[in-house]
């Protein structure tokens, strides 16, 4: 329940599900952690099950069977695994949001929850590659999706007198590298160059970074309610991952038109572009160089910024609900057909 891009994805279907004619239902597998923010889903029922619990696919089972859910939409490789054996008649799409990473050991329920999807999608076409060759199967991609209107290029709201400000909105985790970008500030700070750096997120890397912070201008801001008013108070963007799908941080920052870094992993590449600066994952060096050079061109990060924002716009929040609602539509119709023809043979 730690709050990242797949959680986001959440909460944006949720809300956009009513004016679609969808009724939807939350339903977690992991207890809520005390202190962390929740997936924001007015209005709609939260169904909080423990994956840890041997009664949890029985549970799952039950909980699918009162909801008369018509399809289980499981966002990500873990959910389709925990799911796969507790559908009964309740067709399934799955959607890949990251790589597996340490997920190999996991690796024989994943391929089985996969399988047992009627449908794969995934937010990046480095993650449908990555899955359709370990389930043999073809995966459509569905970008992440944004709302350009409460995202939108506005003049920023920066103290003219804070330093030169570099932002990461992600979780406190390992695969965020966030240590990169506190490293990349030690760097800066011995080449004579004041930056700040800015963490928003919260998770369980909190107290390694703040022990590396430690005589730097670093700052962990925690949960962020108004994002866009926080990235608006940026120079620079940056993410600094080990791998990403097309993350919903880095298409927030660039459908405001901040100049961006980010590591050339994942669906970053495909999504960035040259609209900003590609760097090699878990290299502080080219961190450091690369916000250097921004800090020293104000004309180039106009000039990012703007590209950036001409990139965001085919990244729409609608687009990515609507195409999510039209496979919803074609699995139900193509479960109902099948169901009738098996009434019939039956």
């Amino acid at each position: 329940m730690e709050i990242g891009g797949r959680e986001r994805i959440v909460s944006d279907l949720c809300r956009t599900a009513p004016s679609l004619g969808i009724d939807p239902v939350l339903i977690t597998y992991d207890p809520p952690t005390e202190g962390y923010s929740q997936i924001d889903a007015p209005g709609v029922p939260v169904i909080g099950l423990d994956r840890r619990e041997a009664a949890f696919p029985d549970r799952l089972r039950t909980v699918l069977e009162k909801q008369n859910v018509h399809v289980l939409h499981a966002q990500g490789h873990i959910s389709a695994a925990l799911a796969a054996g507790s559908l009964h008649h309740v067709p399934m799409l799955a959607t890949m949001h990251i790589a597996l990473g340490s997920g190999w050991r996991w690796l024989v329920p994943i391929i089985r929850g996969l399988r047992a999807a009627d449908r794969l999608t995934a937010v990046s076409e480095d993650l449908a590659r990555r899955y359709g060759y370990l389930v043999r199967r073809q995966i459509e991609v569905i970008p992440t999706g944004v709302d350009l209107e409460h995202f939108s290029p506005s003049p920023r709201c920066r103290n003219a007198v804070t330093p030169f400000t570099v932002g990461v909105a992600a979780r406190l985790h390992p695969v965020k590298r966030l240590d990169d970008a506190v490293a990349a500030m030690q760097i800066l700070k011995g080449r004579g160059l004041s930056c700040r750096l800015v963490i928003a997120g919260e998770g369980p890397c909190r107290g390694h970074i703040e022990a590396l912070s430690v005589g730097l201008d670093v700052e962990l801001r925690g949960p962020v309610v108004d994002m866009p008013e926080f990235l608006r108070s940026l120079d620079v963007f940056l993410l600094p991952s080990d791998h990403e799908g097309t993350p919903a941080a880095l298409l927030e920052a660039m459908a405001i038109g901040l100049p961006c870094i980010a590591t050339r992993v994942g669906g970053m590449p495909a999504l960035l572009g040259s609209a900003g600066v590609l760097v090699p994952r878990r290299h502080p060096h080219a961190i450091a160089d690369a916000v250097e050079h921004l800090l020293g061109n104000p004309s180039l990060r106009v000039e990012l910024g703007e590209a950036a924002v001409q990139r965001a716009i085919s990244h729409s929040m609608t687009f990515q609900a609507r195409a999510y609602a039209g496979l919803y539509d074609q699995i139900c119709t193509r479960t109902s057909g099948l169901r009738a023809v098996c009434q019939r043979n039956a």
